[in-house]
């Protein structure tokens, strides 16, 4: 990320560990977090609901595979009142 502004930098920070999370080398940028850099910095629309169902997919064939965007999903599942008291949980760690 040495090249890139103190925005570019920020939003670069933003993608990687929250839009487009990964489990490790946040600092390695993907030509896909290029891209949506370089959207959001000259104000593109951009579907983010078709980015995060690619990104979740893309993560599902890992074979380390960790569940993006889990907290997320669990305040939706919540605030929709989804009946999930049958459902297998699992403690979420910092490192997921």
């Amino acid at each position: 990320m040495g090249g890139l502004k103190l925005n570019e930098r920020f939003v670069a920070f933003i993608m990687s560990w929250m839009l487009t999370p990964r489990e490790s080398n946040h600092s390695v940028l993907t030509e896909e977090d290029l891209v949506l850099i370089y959207y959001i910095m000259n104000k593109i629309k951009i579907n983010w609901i078709h980015i995060i169902k690619e990104h979740m997919q893309k993560s599902m064939r890992l074979s380390d595979y960790h569940y993006p965007y889990a907290i997320v999903i669990s305040k939706f599942l919540h605030y929709f009142e989804f009946n999930l008291e049958e459902e297998i949980t699992k403690v979420v760690k910092a490192s997921h």
